[in-house]
C-alpha cells in the first residue's frame, strides 16, 4: 500500500498533487525500476491524488519500456472525509477549548497549526465522541477498507504482488487489521505516514499481517529533505 504523493495544502483544490508530490511519485517509480519490482495488479482509490500518483508511476514504467497491469479503481481505498469532520467539529472544539482559537485562525496557512487542530478533530471522530453528519464513523470506514482488502485477496489469490495507491487513513486501517492495535493507537500511526511511502502486508486465505511500514528510503536516497512530507 502506497500513500499518495504530497497534495496541494492550502490550495482551493487540495485533491491534486503538488510539484513535490509528482517528484515523489517519480522517485518511487525509479526506485522500483532499479530494484526490478513488478506487480500482478495495481489499484487506487477514486481520489485524484491517489490516481495521479499511480498514473505517474505507470507512466515512468512505460517510458522505461516496462509494463504494469492496467490501473483498477476501488472506492474502498478512498480517504475519509477530513474536511467534513473539520467543518462539523471545529466550532465545537473552539467552544470547549479556547486555546485552539489561535491555531484555528492560522488553520490554512500554518501546517503546524493545521496539524494540531486536525489531530484533535479526528481523535474525537475516531473515538466516537462526536458523530459527524454525512461522514461515516471510523468503525464503518475501517469496515470499508477491510472489504476492499478482502476483495483484492479474492480477485488475486495467493502468491501475487499487488500495489494499492491510497491515503493515510486506509493504510492506518490496514495496519490496525494486521496488528490489532487500538483505535487511538491507530490514529497516532497516521500522523507519521510519509507521502509516497510504502507499507507492505502479507496475506493468505486466513491471515493478513504486517511486513513493513512507512518505508521511505527511496525518498531519503534522493537527498532532498523537503521531499519527506506528511501533508
Amino acid at each position: 500500500m502506497i500513500r499518495h504523493g504530497q497534495a496541494s495544502f492550502g490550495a482551493d483544490d487540495y485533491d491534486r498533487l503538488s510539484p513535490a508530490g509528482v517528484e515523489q511519485a517519480e522517485i518511487l517509480a525509479r526506485h522500483w525500476l532499479h530494484t526490478g519490482r513488478t506487480f500482478d495488479a495495481v489499484y487506487a482509490g477514486e481520489m485524484k491524488r491517489q490516481i495521479d500518483t499511480a498514473a505517474t508511476v505507470l507512466a515512468c514504467y512505460r517510458e522505461a519500456g516496462r509494463t504494469l497491469p492496467e490501473l483498477r479503481i476501488m472506492p474502498e481505498f478512498n480517504e475519509y472525509d477530513s474536511r467534513g469532520i473539520l467543518r462539523d467539529l471545529i466550532r465545537k472544539m473552539a467552544a470547549t477549548d479556547p486555546e485552539l482559537s489561535e491555531d484555528i485562525s492560522r488553520f490554512y496557512t500554518d501546517k503546524k497549526a493545521f496539524q494540531r487542530v486536525f489531530e484533535r478533530a479526528v481523535l474525537r471522530w475516531v473515538t466516537g465522541g462526536d458523530a459527524v453528519p454525512g461522514v461515516i464513523s471510523w468503525e464503518d470506514f475501517r469496515g470499508r477498507v477491510t472489504r476492499g482488502i478482502d476483495r483484492i485477496r479474492e480477485e488475486n489469490g495467493r502468491g501475487k504482488t499487488v500495489a494499492v495507491f491510497t491515503s493515510g487513513g486506509p493504510i492506518s486501517a490496514a495496519f490496525q487489521l494486521a496488528t490489532g492495535i487500538s483505535d487511538t493507537g491507530t490514529l497516532r500511526i497516521v500522523w507519521h505516514i510519509v507521502n509516497a511511502s510504502i507499507s507492505t502486508f502479507l496475506y493468505d486465505a486466513e491471515r493478513f499481517s504486517l511486513a513493513s511500514f512507512n518505508v521511505q528510503t527511496h525518498l531519503e536516497a534522493a537527498k532532498k529533505p523537503a521531499l519527506i512530507t506528511y501533508r
